[in-house]
């Protein structure tokens, strides 16, 4: 059954600073060679996020943002400058080891489960290291593997599984504690799409029928938009956005307006309106469109959409329909990251 809701995690003011050290490198406005320099990158700048029970929280940035140090320090592995990570009400730095019982970790690929061992065989190996013992490992053991779809694997070594199954056994072992917060990496990546399909499903009924709280880290923005309830874009290393998916979605697909014309449009007089930001042209099925991009503000957004209209029909287009994109994930990750580079 779910628990109640509220806030289970808590990053708060989060700052994390890394010295770099080159030994031996070249300075490419002189191009004299030099043994040593010291610098220091930022890699965390004051991110403020929660993370609520059953919730699935997606955050993203391009490498290099601050997402793995950002998971690192929620796990306990990379102590912050400055700020404070909680979960379920307990400080991270100063409660290690309770934390840690309620956090489980899956690593990007196949790497958590030790191949020469049976599922089974991995679960009572992580489970006694979890402290997790007797009939009650039995029992979490049988129940994740049913819940999972491992139960008739569960006594053939890893080595022989499919890359999928490996996913799925690796959830099992994270979970095998009954962590309170999972934290994937990359849970889909390389898998085929029936695999990747059972991953998302079970990611989500286990955060709507037992309440865990669910952090994935991803590059694959298809993955990350059917299954976050909320996502945070994070870029060199501050937090750009933080928004409920749909949303974050929202916020966007109001100023792009897709009009199906009889011909291909003049892209230069349409570019000329007042509030039209860039034009586009697309050929679909059905022929010619002309993309647009509108002023955000609503009242300059209904002028220029107006104005759009009456150059279209000084043109004798023909306008056979309007209709607003809705954005996905990719095109607003990539408005968010490129408008900071």
């Amino acid at each position: 059954m779910t628990e109640s809701s509220g806030t289970l995690i808590e990053l708060s003011r989060l700052n994390k600073t890394f010295t770099l050290r080159n030994f031996f490198y070249k300075d490419e406005e002189t191009g004299k060679r030099q043994f040593y320099r010291k610098r220091l990158v930022k890699a965390v700048q004051n991110i403020n996020f929660t993370i609520d029970r059953g919730e699935i929280f997606g955050l993203l940035g391009p490498n290099g943002a601050g997402k793995t140090t950002t998971v690192k320090m929620l796990s306990g592995l990379v102590k912050p400058d400055e700020g404070m990570v909680s979960v379920d009400g307990l400080d991270v730095e100063r409660h290690r080891q309770k934390v840690l019982r309620k956090v489980g970790v899956v690593l990007e690929g196949t790497r958590t489960s030790i191949w020469p061992l049976t599922p089974m065989e991995n679960l009572a190996y992580y489970g006694n290291l979890k402290n997790v013992k007797g009939s009650v490992l039995s029992e979490r053991s049988n129940r994740l593997l049913d819940f999972i779809g491992l139960q008739d694997k569960k006594h053939v070594e890893v080595r022989h599984l499919s890359r999928g199954q490996k996913q799925k056994l690796a959830i099992c072992i994270a979970l095998i504690g009954d962590p309170q917060v999972l934290l994937l990496d990359e849970p889909t990546t390389g898998l085929d799409v029936q695999s990747a399909r059972a991953i998302k499903d079970k990611i989500i009924e286990m955060t709507r029928e037992y309440g865990k709280s669910v952090l994935v880290t991803t590059h694959d923005m298809h993955v990350a938009q059917e299954l976050c309830d909320r996502i945070g874009i994070i870029d060199k290393g501050q937090l750009v956005a933080c928004k409920p998916t749909q949303e974050l979605l929202g916020n966007f697909s109001d100023q792009v307006y897709v009009f199906q014309l009889d011909r291909e449009p003049d892209i230069a007089a349409l570019e000329q309106v007042p509030g039209v930001l860039t034009v586009t042209t697309e050929l679909t099925s059905e022929g010619p469109t002309a993309v647009i991009n509108l002023e955000p503000e609503p009242a300059a957004r209904s002028r220029a959409l107006y104005a759009v209209m009456e150059a279209l029909s000084k043109g004798n287009y023909e306008l056979r329909s309007i209709a607003q994109r809705q954005q996905n994930l990719e095109s607003v990750f990539l408005q968010l990251t490129t408008s900071t580079m």
